[in-house]
């Protein structure tokens, strides 16, 4: 790690231009300021604008008589005041430009005065007038300018409130634009681009945010240069990546930032272009197919599971599939031992043996009398009242069930279907006896693991333990099953023993990035607003040409009444479409209210090319570390530590 935010190696990172200004927001802060020829102590607040453009192209023209004719008009409208110059380009065009210094606006209103409105003013060319909190005023094509003191920055660019940042600053012209670019060491700069990627508080994996902070370190290294006709090498936007400083920097991803300080994924020798998705929706793309100017052996497309089966076994044997009612029902035979055919009255009694509660004297005469004999042996009586009222239009427990989340439908009325059992067990999971959560699988030397949702390590399942799958609503007894790590489980326990363990097999089973909000999702479009967005406004179809093996479609028509094609290939769909990714199946359905509409089911957010991040997290919740998840995601990569090298 850097002992100051200026050492190298540096980054240059584009925060953001404006037309009007950009703003060292700090009163009375004094900041050192640089520019070609001249250098000076200037004082906070300031306030960097566009000044004067000196190049502006005023048109390009294919016949050399018809450039000449714009010249001479130039010449005559700004006798004295401009040079105007021509240059012939490789496409065969004839550039016209003129430079001269006069303000912006005063600029534009003369050449469109002339006839000349698309008149353009040169990338990279102009000036900036700086302004500080006394009044001082310099002006120069760029600044330098560097804070006294260690503390972050405050710069705002335009009307937004200003975010801190570390290192120094470079104000630029380009054109009618400021540039305002933060130049820092490339360690400082991660901290404020981790956890603006992978927010530690909803990836609290250290392991996931030490291949985040690779990941991100390769590709700036990767990506350095990009940009230098301007004078930075990555952006602040996910159109790079997402970097906002310290204000978002968070100890949690400052450590896996320092843990992993220098190391970049490499191929051949070379950094590699990490790129990185969301959610991939259970498999990852090959570049190629998305981006064909991005392909690369090492971007490839993985499935987003971790390829080590576990094996699980349980003591029970096989069944059938059984619904919510009929399956609690048998965790309650195994809590309360009863033996067969156990009656109102002996349920009543071990659950209050099991609670330390009363056990009503008579046998309940109906369900009703059941329910509040339940509430009374498992000790509920007083939360029920404070809780949910004594009378209600349903019984106590099952408002006390579903206050606490715990599942139990309503009563059936014969006793033999198992609903009085299952309502014993809801009992004694609200008292707390029996004790129900979810967790991952995950490998362990002893066996298999689970990790539990809230838990800061991972647990061993100890058997015996009857064991089960699931299928949303429906359970089925399995003698033994294999499971990918990262797969949910539900577990029973009583006291210290497990009763039984269930593997969740629908919501992604073995997926590492099924816990993300994007891993499925719906739209609905009008025909319509498709037809608009396509450009397409008699649009009659839509084609899929080509779909990629994972799915993804990476070809697309539009065919319009009149026989005019518009064809779309590979990312280019995504945008077309406007959806979160091309992991999409859809139909076109009639509707009372919109008349015809498409709707899109897909899975994922974002291309779906290179590291999950939502991947990432699962495979680390699973036991998978930093290294290995990088290894998963890029093919055939090595991990070096990279040279330093002086910056730019």
């Amino acid at each position: 790690m850097p002992t100051g935010d200026v050492d190298p190696p540096l980054i240059r990172v584009l925060l953001g231009s404006d037309t009007e200004v950009v703003g060292f927001t700090q009163p009375g802060r004094p900041f050192r300021v640089g520019w070609e020829g001249g250098e000076r102590w200037m004082w906070g607040p300031l306030e960097a604008r566009p000044g004067f453009t000196r190049t502006w192209q005023v048109g390009a023209w294919s016949e050399e008589r018809w450039a000449g004719e714009a010249v001479e008009r130039l010449r005559a409208g700004l006798p004295g005041e401009a040079e105007v110059t021509t240059e012939a380009g490789e496409d065969g065009l004839i550039r016209v430009r003129v430079r001269w210094d006069v303000p912006l606006a005063e600029a534009r209103t003369r050449l469109t005065a002339l006839g000349f409105e698309e008149a353009l003013p040169l990338r990279g060319s102009g000036t900036v007038t700086l302004e500080d909190g006394t009044g001082a005023e310099v002006r120069a094509p760029w600044f330098r300018v560097v804070p006294n003191g260690p503390w972050p920055t405050r710069v705002a660019v335009g009307p937004r409130e200003g975010r801190r940042y570390r290192g120094r600053f470079v104000v630029r012209a380009d054109g009618e634009r400021v540039l305002v670019i933060d130049e820092l060491n490339l360690e400082s700069y991660l901290r404020g681009v981790v956890p603006a990627e992978m927010g530690p508080l909803a990836f609290p994996q250290l392991e996931a945010l030490k291949a985040q902070a690779v990941a991100a370190r390769t590709y700036a290294v990767a990506h350095r240069g990009d940009h230098e006709d301007l004078g930075y090498d990555l952006c602040a936007t996910p159109a790079c990546q997402v970097y906002r400083g310290v204000d978002v920097e968070h100890r949690l991803t400052d450590r896996a930032v320092e843990e992993t300080a220098g190391i970049i994924a490499t191929f051949d020798g070379e950094p590699i272009d990490a790129m990185y998705t969301s959610t991939c929706g259970g498999h990852t793309e090959d570049a190629s197919v998305l981006f064909s100017g991005r392909a690369q052996p090492y971007l490839k497309g993985v499935a987003c599971a971790w390829d080590r089966p576990l094996e699980l076994a349980g003591t029970g044997p096989a069944t059938g599939w059984l619904d919510r009612t009929a399956f609690m029902a048998r965790l309650a035979e195994a809590v309360l031992d009863l033996g067969p055919s156990p009656t109102p009255g002996g349920v009543l009694a071990r659950v209050a043996e099991l609670t330390g509660g009363a056990a009503p004297e008579a046998p309940p005469a109906d369900d009703g009398a059941y329910l509040q004999g339940l509430v009374e042996a498992a000790r509920l009586d007083a939360a029920a009242r404070v809780l949910v009222g004594a009378t209600g239009p349903v019984p106590p427990l099952l408002e006390l069930a579903d206050l606490v989340e715990v599942p139990l439908d309503p009563p059936t009325g014969a006793w033999d279907d198992g609903w009085h059992l299952a309502a014993a067990l809801a009992a004694l999971e609200i008292q707390g006896v029996v004790r129900h959560d979810t967790g991952e699988a995950v490998p362990r030397p002893e066996g298999v693991g689970i990790f539990p949702r809230r838990a800061r390590a991972s647990e061993p399942l100890e058997g015996p333990f009857a064991l089960w799958e699931r299928w949303d609503g429906g359970w089925r007894s399995v003698r033994t099953t294999t499971v990918l790590p990262g797969t949910l489980l539900e577990r029973w326990r009583l006291g210290d023993r497990v009763l039984a363990v269930a593997v969740r097999r629908s919501r992604g089973d073995g997926e590492a990035d099924r816990r993300s909000a994007w891993r499925s999702w719906v739209r609905e479009k009008t025909w319509a607003e498709l037809a608009e967005r396509m450009g397409m406004p008699d649009l009659l179809r839509l084609e899929i040409t080509r779909r990629a093996a994972t799915g993804r479609v990476v070809g697309l028509a539009a065919v319009g009444r009149s026989g005019r094609r518009k064809e779309w290939e590979g990312f280019a769909v995504r945008r077309a479409l406007g959806l979160p990714e091309t992991f999409v199946a859809f139909q076109r359905v009639k509707t009372p209210e919109e008349g015809d509409v498409v709707r899109f089911i897909g899975r994922g957010w974002g291309h779906g090319v290179g590291l999950c991040q939502n991947g990432a997290y699962g495979l680390a919740r699973a036991g998978m570390t930093y290294d290995r998840i990088l290894r998963h995601y890029y093919t055939g990569i090595e991990l070096e530590l990279l040279e330093p090298a002086p910056g730019p």
